[in-house]
């Protein structure tokens, strides 16, 4: 009588191990790789983020217009170009802060194609600051866009038309309130990515 072929018990319980040691690893491998894609899915957002940043900042200083403007009271003005040290107090002003022009009139109707736009760093993000108006009332309410998170510090040096450097603007001798630096170096510091530093030239 001839013997029938096939697996033993034995051979079925150690192909079963050896299929299970198999899952395991390609499970383990797939998640350490799903991490990795979310890794740097999330780094490239960064990344993003930075350069997006640090080109709103150029297209402002580029566009940035001798205009002063009126502050909320009504009757102090602030400069064309302000520029400050920066302060962590809730009520503390914006870090940059200037007049901008070429802005698009969507609308048609006759308007300035000016507007005022400032940046601060703001519980660890750096946001973008509109005002609807030049000359500001108590009741404007300013808008505040997030551009970047996770950053430490947002730091500022502008240099007037002979190279020398300032960590504030206007200075005293920038020849007057609404004459706006040569240029602007700005520095971000990044959780996790390091220090970044632009030099920007700010239109005259």
């Amino acid at each position: 009588m001839k013997a029938r072929s096939g697996f033993t018990l034995i051979e079925l319980l150690v192909a079963l191990v050896i299929f299970g040691i198999f899952a395991v690893l390609a499970y383990a491998g797939l998640g350490r790789l799903l991490d990795s894609r979310e890794r740097l899915a999330a780094e490239q957002r960064v990344w993003q983020e930075l350069s997006q940043a640090f080109l709103r900042i150029s297209d402002d200083a580029a566009h940035a217009r001798p205009r002063g403007v009126r502050d909320v009271s009504g009757v102090s003005s602030l400069p064309a170009f302000v520029g400050r040290l920066f302060d962590s107090r809730a009520l503390a002003e914006p870090s940059l802060e200037l007049t901008r022009g070429g802005e698009l009139n969507y609308g048609g109707a006759p308007r300035s194609d000016l507007r005022r736009v400032a940046y601060r760093l703001k519980e660890g993000r750096l946001v973008r600051i509109t005002w609807p108006v030049l000359d500001r009332a108590p009741v404007t309410e300013a808008l505040e866009a997030p551009l970047l998170a996770d950053v430490e510090s947002f730091e500022l040096r502008f240099y007037d038309q002979t190279g020398v450097p300032a960590d504030t603007w206007p200075t005293a001798t920038s020849g007057g309130p609404n004459v706006p630096p040569r240029a602007m170096e700005v520095t971000l510091a990044v959780k996790g990515l390091g220090r970044f530093k632009r030099l920007f030239l700010v239109n005259q």
